[in-house]
């Protein structure tokens, strides 16, 4: 009985691994396919350990770790790509508007085009730098007392 419910658990994993992977190339957008990769790390990879853990008793504790360090860092994961792709839309959206704000000029000479290394850099460097430096005086408080002193 207990080989029965493990090849089933398997089954299902597989399952779910298959409809992940279909999903995750079939999907249109970045978001609907992190979805769907996101069901095959919980639904399938729990079926399948759930299959292994129960024809194979001596690694459950095993498998039962494993399956705990991805319930927990799955999410991590999901979210730092989600948040990538939020930022990369911001970063387009930017270059959408200053294309439009020359492309009076693009459109006279017949050729549209934008420097997109230029409009990255140039649009985060101050960020960065003042980031540096809060990090700097929160830091060391009396590092930067010092410094206005003098």
């Amino acid at each position: 009985m207990v080989q029965l419910l493990g090849v089933a658990a398997l089954l299902f994993g597989l399952f779910f691994s298959a409809v992940g992977v279909i999903g995750v190339i079939r999907l249109p957008d970045v978001l609907t396919r992190l979805h769907a990769s996101g069901k095959v790390a919980i639904l399938g990879l729990f079926g399948l350990l759930l299959g292994a853990a129960l024809l194979m008793p001596s690694s459950a504790l095993r498998l039962l770790t494993l399956g705990l360090f991805v319930l927990l860092t799955s999410p991590v994961a999901t979210h730092a790509i989600a948040a990538s792709v939020y930022r990369r839309r911001e970063i387009a959206q930017e270059l959408a508007q200053e294309m439009a704000q020359d492309s009076a000029p693009a459109q006279e000479s017949g050729f549209a085009g934008v420097n997109v290394t230029a409009v990255l850099t140039r649009s985060r460097i101050q960020d960065i730098i003042e980031a540096q430096e809060r990090a700097l005086r929160h830091r060391r408080p009396d590092a930067a007392d010092k410094s206005d002193q003098q």
